[in-house]
Protein backbone atom coordinates (compact mmCIF):
# COMPACT_ATOMS: atom_id res chain seq x y z
CA UNK A 1 0.00 0.00 0.00
CA UNK A 2 1.62 3.41 -1.27
CA UNK A 3 0.05 5.35 1.87
CA UNK A 4 2.85 2.93 4.14
CA UNK A 5 5.49 4.32 2.29
CA UNK A 6 4.90 7.99 3.32
CA UNK A 7 5.84 9.27 6.69
CA UNK A 8 2.74 11.04 8.78
CA UNK A 9 3.37 15.13 10.17
CA UNK A 10 1.25 16.65 13.31
CA UNK A 11 0.39 20.55 13.32
CA UNK A 12 0.99 22.69 15.90
CA UNK A 13 -1.52 24.51 18.13
CA UNK A 14 -2.09 27.15 15.94
CA UNK A 15 -5.60 25.61 14.81
CA UNK A 16 -8.44 27.72 14.62
CA UNK A 17 -10.53 26.68 17.55
CA UNK A 18 -13.50 25.44 15.02
CA UNK A 19 -11.43 23.45 13.31
CA UNK A 20 -10.03 21.51 16.19
CA UNK A 21 -13.51 21.19 17.78
CA UNK A 22 -14.63 19.58 14.83
CA UNK A 23 -11.39 17.08 14.47
CA UNK A 24 -12.41 16.35 18.39
CA UNK A 25 -15.94 15.37 17.57
CA UNK A 26 -15.65 13.37 14.57
CA UNK A 27 -13.16 11.27 17.19
CA UNK A 28 -15.20 11.95 19.75
CA UNK A 29 -15.70 8.33 20.64
CA UNK A 30 -11.95 7.47 20.50
CA UNK A 31 -9.91 6.70 23.92
CA UNK A 32 -7.92 9.51 24.06
CA UNK A 33 -10.60 12.16 23.28
CA UNK A 34 -12.50 10.52 26.40
CA UNK A 35 -9.54 10.56 28.45
CA UNK A 36 -9.22 14.10 27.51
CA UNK A 37 -12.54 15.30 28.12
CA UNK A 38 -12.30 13.52 31.55
CA UNK A 39 -9.04 15.22 32.47
CA UNK A 40 -11.00 18.83 31.55
CA UNK A 41 -14.05 17.45 33.39
CA UNK A 42 -15.89 18.06 30.10
CA UNK A 43 -19.41 16.72 28.84
CA UNK A 44 -18.71 16.92 25.37
CA UNK A 45 -15.89 18.99 22.79
CA UNK A 46 -18.15 22.19 23.31
CA UNK A 47 -17.36 22.14 26.56
CA UNK A 48 -13.57 22.60 26.34
CA UNK A 49 -12.27 26.56 26.46
CA UNK A 50 -10.78 26.13 23.09
CA UNK A 51 -8.85 29.28 23.68
CA UNK A 52 -6.71 28.10 26.33
CA UNK A 53 -3.25 26.67 25.68
CA UNK A 54 -3.04 24.48 28.44
CA UNK A 55 -6.47 22.68 27.17
CA UNK A 56 -5.50 23.43 23.29
CA UNK A 57 -1.94 21.68 23.59
CA UNK A 58 -3.44 18.35 24.49
CA UNK A 59 -6.36 18.49 22.42
CA UNK A 60 -4.58 19.32 19.45
CA UNK A 61 -2.35 15.94 20.58
CA UNK A 62 -5.35 13.55 21.11
CA UNK A 63 -7.62 15.06 17.93
CA UNK A 64 -4.12 14.11 15.32
CA UNK A 65 -3.87 10.85 16.96
CA UNK A 66 -7.38 9.55 17.14
CA UNK A 67 -7.34 10.92 13.47
CA UNK A 68 -4.31 8.51 12.33
CA UNK A 69 -5.55 5.44 14.59
CA UNK A 70 -8.84 5.47 13.03
CA UNK A 71 -7.04 6.07 9.55
CA UNK A 72 -4.05 3.57 10.07
CA UNK A 73 -4.88 1.15 12.81
CA UNK A 74 -2.67 0.55 15.94
CA UNK A 75 0.14 -0.94 13.95
CA UNK A 76 1.04 1.57 11.32
CA UNK A 77 5.00 2.24 11.29
CA UNK A 78 5.22 5.24 8.96
CA UNK A 79 9.01 5.45 7.86
CA UNK A 80 9.26 9.07 9.18
CA UNK A 81 7.11 11.00 11.60
CA UNK A 82 7.33 14.86 12.10
CA UNK A 83 5.91 17.91 13.58
CA UNK A 84 5.58 21.49 13.81
CA UNK A 85 6.11 22.89 17.12
CA UNK A 86 3.11 20.56 19.95
CA UNK A 87 3.37 18.49 16.59
CA UNK A 88 6.80 17.38 17.55
CA UNK A 89 5.35 15.87 20.80
CA UNK A 90 2.39 14.30 18.63
CA UNK A 91 5.04 12.83 16.13
CA UNK A 92 7.27 11.11 19.19
CA UNK A 93 4.35 9.42 20.49
CA UNK A 94 2.69 8.26 17.25
CA UNK A 95 6.16 6.94 16.12
CA UNK A 96 6.67 5.14 19.69
CA UNK A 97 9.10 7.12 21.42
CA UNK A 98 7.17 6.96 24.31
CA UNK A 99 3.70 5.44 25.18
CA UNK A 100 0.78 7.37 23.84
CA UNK A 101 -1.01 7.71 27.10
CA UNK A 102 2.54 8.82 28.74
CA UNK A 103 2.39 11.52 25.74
CA UNK A 104 -1.09 12.70 26.26
CA UNK A 105 0.35 13.99 30.12
CA UNK A 106 3.50 15.17 28.70
CA UNK A 107 1.05 17.17 26.39
CA UNK A 108 -0.94 18.43 29.25
CA UNK A 109 2.05 19.54 31.29
CA UNK A 110 3.28 21.59 28.12
CA UNK A 111 0.35 23.24 28.05
CA UNK A 112 0.12 24.16 31.40
CA UNK A 113 3.72 25.39 30.99
CA UNK A 114 3.12 27.07 28.06
CA UNK A 115 -0.04 28.76 29.50
CA UNK A 116 1.44 29.97 33.35
CA UNK A 117 4.61 30.93 31.29
CA UNK A 118 2.71 33.34 29.03
CA UNK A 119 1.06 35.29 32.18
CA UNK A 120 4.03 35.59 33.16
CA UNK A 121 5.61 37.07 30.08
CA UNK A 122 3.12 37.69 27.99
CA UNK A 123 3.64 37.45 23.93
CA UNK A 124 2.16 36.86 20.72
CA UNK A 125 3.00 35.47 16.83
CA UNK A 126 2.41 36.91 13.74
CA UNK A 127 2.90 35.16 10.32
CA UNK A 128 4.56 37.40 7.61
CA UNK A 129 3.97 36.23 3.75
CA UNK A 130 6.02 37.58 0.89
CA UNK A 131 9.27 38.68 2.75
CA UNK A 132 12.48 37.29 1.70
CA UNK A 133 15.24 36.44 4.36
CA UNK A 134 16.63 40.45 3.96
CA UNK A 135 13.11 42.19 4.25
CA UNK A 136 12.32 40.15 7.07
CA UNK A 137 15.37 40.84 9.17
CA UNK A 138 15.17 44.29 8.36
CA UNK A 139 11.75 44.08 8.98
CA UNK A 140 12.95 42.82 13.12
CA UNK A 141 15.67 45.12 13.43
CA UNK A 142 13.25 47.87 12.79
CA UNK A 143 10.91 46.58 15.37
CA UNK A 144 13.48 46.04 17.95
CA UNK A 145 15.31 49.17 17.78
CA UNK A 146 12.25 51.07 18.04
CA UNK A 147 10.64 49.30 20.89
CA UNK A 148 13.39 47.46 22.36
CA UNK A 149 11.68 44.24 22.95
CA UNK A 150 11.83 40.98 22.09
CA UNK A 151 10.76 39.78 18.48
CA UNK A 152 12.39 36.37 17.41
CA UNK A 153 11.94 34.17 14.19
CA UNK A 154 9.85 31.32 15.64
CA UNK A 155 8.98 29.83 12.27
CA UNK A 156 10.28 29.22 9.05
CA UNK A 157 7.22 27.61 7.42
CA UNK A 158 8.23 28.52 3.82
CA UNK A 159 10.66 30.69 1.63
CA UNK A 160 7.85 33.47 1.33
CA UNK A 161 5.92 32.95 4.86
CA UNK A 162 7.72 33.63 8.49
CA UNK A 163 6.42 33.57 11.98
CA UNK A 164 7.75 35.95 13.87
CA UNK A 165 7.27 35.69 18.14
CA UNK A 166 7.72 38.21 20.89
CA UNK A 167 6.57 41.11 22.98
CA UNK A 168 2.92 41.81 22.27
CA UNK A 169 4.62 45.66 21.37
CA UNK A 170 6.38 44.19 19.10
CA UNK A 171 4.63 42.03 17.36
CA UNK A 172 1.80 45.29 16.64
CA UNK A 173 4.58 47.34 15.68
CA UNK A 174 5.89 44.02 13.13
CA UNK A 175 2.07 44.11 11.83
CA UNK A 176 2.17 47.94 11.14
CA UNK A 177 5.70 47.99 9.43
CA UNK A 178 4.89 44.70 7.22
CA UNK A 179 1.82 46.73 6.10
CA UNK A 180 4.06 49.70 5.47
CA UNK A 181 6.14 47.55 3.36
CA UNK A 182 3.19 46.15 1.29
CA UNK A 183 3.93 42.56 3.01
CA UNK A 184 0.61 40.18 4.66
CA UNK A 185 0.88 39.90 8.36
CA UNK A 186 -1.39 37.61 10.11
CA UNK A 187 -1.25 37.66 13.49
CA UNK A 188 -2.06 34.04 14.85
CA UNK A 189 -4.71 32.44 17.26
CA UNK A 190 -1.49 31.89 19.77
CA UNK A 191 -2.08 33.29 23.11
CA UNK A 192 2.07 33.39 23.75
CA UNK A 193 5.68 34.55 22.78
CA UNK A 194 6.59 30.53 21.93
CA UNK A 195 9.79 29.95 19.93
CA UNK A 196 11.09 32.81 21.03
CA UNK A 197 13.39 33.95 24.53
CA UNK A 198 10.41 34.44 26.23
CA UNK A 199 9.51 31.01 26.50
CA UNK A 200 13.17 30.08 28.11
CA UNK A 201 12.07 30.18 32.08
CA UNK A 202 9.92 27.43 31.54
CA UNK A 203 12.72 24.88 29.57
CA UNK A 204 14.12 24.24 33.36
CA UNK A 205 10.97 22.10 34.49
CA UNK A 206 9.92 21.17 30.67
CA UNK A 207 13.24 19.37 30.65
CA UNK A 208 12.43 17.76 34.07
CA UNK A 209 9.67 16.05 32.75
CA UNK A 210 10.62 14.79 30.41
CA UNK A 211 13.90 13.31 32.06
CA UNK A 212 10.89 11.20 34.46
CA UNK A 213 9.09 10.03 30.56
CA UNK A 214 10.23 6.65 29.39
CA UNK A 215 11.69 7.49 25.85
CA UNK A 216 12.70 4.43 24.33
CA UNK A 217 13.92 3.69 20.87
CA UNK A 218 11.67 3.38 17.94
CA UNK A 219 12.49 2.01 14.37
CA UNK A 220 10.15 4.99 12.72
CA UNK A 221 12.90 8.14 11.76
CA UNK A 222 11.72 10.99 13.82
CA UNK A 223 12.58 14.32 11.73
CA UNK A 224 12.93 17.38 14.29
CA UNK A 225 11.95 20.56 12.74
CA UNK A 226 14.38 21.93 15.04
CA UNK A 227 17.61 20.44 14.07
CA UNK A 228 16.15 18.97 10.84
CA UNK A 229 17.86 16.01 11.45
CA UNK A 230 16.32 12.42 11.49
CA UNK A 231 16.59 10.64 15.17
CA UNK A 232 16.63 7.01 15.97
CA UNK A 233 18.03 7.90 20.05
CA UNK A 234 15.51 8.80 22.06
CA UNK A 235 17.89 10.49 24.06
CA UNK A 236 17.79 13.21 21.20
CA UNK A 237 14.14 13.24 20.41
CA UNK A 238 14.02 14.02 23.93
CA UNK A 239 16.64 16.97 23.60
CA UNK A 240 14.84 18.39 20.83
CA UNK A 241 11.64 18.31 22.46
CA UNK A 242 12.98 20.13 25.44
CA UNK A 243 14.63 22.97 23.40
CA UNK A 244 11.72 23.03 21.14
CA UNK A 245 9.79 25.99 23.77
CA UNK A 246 12.51 28.17 22.67
CA UNK A 247 14.34 27.25 19.35
CA UNK A 248 12.68 28.55 16.07
CA UNK A 249 10.59 25.30 13.71
CA UNK A 250 12.68 24.77 10.72
CA UNK A 251 9.59 23.09 8.78
CA UNK A 252 10.85 24.26 5.39
CA UNK A 253 13.91 22.33 6.15
CA UNK A 254 12.73 19.88 7.64
CA UNK A 255 10.25 18.70 4.39
CA UNK A 256 13.57 18.80 2.31
CA UNK A 257 15.01 16.57 4.68
CA UNK A 258 12.04 14.22 4.54
CA UNK A 259 12.39 14.07 0.62
CA UNK A 260 16.59 13.69 1.24
CA UNK A 261 15.78 10.85 3.26
CA UNK A 262 14.10 8.71 0.09
CA UNK A 263 10.53 9.01 1.55
CA UNK A 264 7.90 9.73 -1.51
CA UNK A 265 5.45 11.91 0.26
CA UNK A 266 3.70 13.06 3.70
CA UNK A 267 0.29 12.17 5.31
CA UNK A 268 -1.09 15.52 6.81
CA UNK A 269 -2.57 13.48 9.80
CA UNK A 270 -4.18 17.21 11.52
CA UNK A 271 -6.25 18.42 12.92
CA UNK A 272 -7.16 21.25 10.17
CA UNK A 273 -4.98 21.46 7.01
CA UNK A 274 -2.30 23.50 7.89
CA UNK A 275 0.68 21.48 7.04
CA UNK A 276 -1.23 20.04 3.73
CA UNK A 277 -1.19 23.54 2.57
CA UNK A 278 2.09 24.48 3.30
CA UNK A 279 3.21 21.33 1.59
CA UNK A 280 1.18 21.89 -1.65
CA UNK A 281 2.41 25.30 -1.88
CA UNK A 282 6.09 24.50 -1.62
CA UNK A 283 6.03 21.41 -3.34
CA UNK A 284 9.58 20.07 -2.16
CA UNK A 285 7.49 16.54 -2.21
CA UNK A 286 3.84 15.26 -2.10
CA UNK A 287 1.76 16.22 0.22
CA UNK A 288 -1.94 14.28 1.12
CA UNK A 289 -4.60 14.45 4.02
CA UNK A 290 -6.25 11.73 6.08
CA UNK A 291 -9.33 11.84 3.75
CA UNK A 292 -7.28 12.03 0.41
CA UNK A 293 -4.55 9.06 0.21
CA UNK A 294 -3.62 8.24 -2.71
CA UNK A 295 -4.43 4.40 -3.95
CA UNK A 296 -1.95 1.47 -4.02
CA UNK A 297 -0.41 1.08 -7.40
CA UNK A 298 -1.22 -2.43 -8.59
CA UNK A 299 2.34 -4.58 -8.41
CA UNK A 300 4.66 -5.23 -11.92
Amino acid sequence: MIAEQYGIAFPGQGIKAQTLLCALWAHVRHPLVARLLTTFGAADPEALDLGDTSVVQPATFAAGLAAADTAFGPDHCPPVALGHSLGELTAAAYAGFLRIDEGFELAVDRGRLCHDQSRRRPGAMVAIVGADAGELEWLRRSVVAEHGEILDVAGLNSARQTVLSGAPEAVAAAVRIAEEQCLRAEVLPIPGGFHSPLMMDAVPAWRRRLESADFRPSTTRFVSAIDVRPHTDPVQVREQLARGLVLPVRWHEAVRTVRDLGVPGLVDAGPGTTLLKLGRRARILEFTGLDALPEPVPPG
